[in-house]
């Protein structure tokens, strides 16, 4: 993020107070493509920090 001001109004508006890693995304798109995901059908994963 090249801007620290949004940067920081990220972290005001996430319940995390943060934004997210490449390897927290990753991670939810791996479950998605693993067999643990093979009875997930027609929902939305939201990874977004509670927000």
């Amino acid at each position: 993020m090249g801007d620290p001001g949004r940067a920081a109004r990220i972290g005001a508006e996430t319940p995390l107070r943060r934004a997210g890693e490449p390897e927290e995304i990753a991670a939810a798109i791996a479950w998605l493509l693993s067999p643990d995901a093979s009875y997930t059908t027609g929902t939305v994963l939201r990874v977004a920090g509670g927000r």
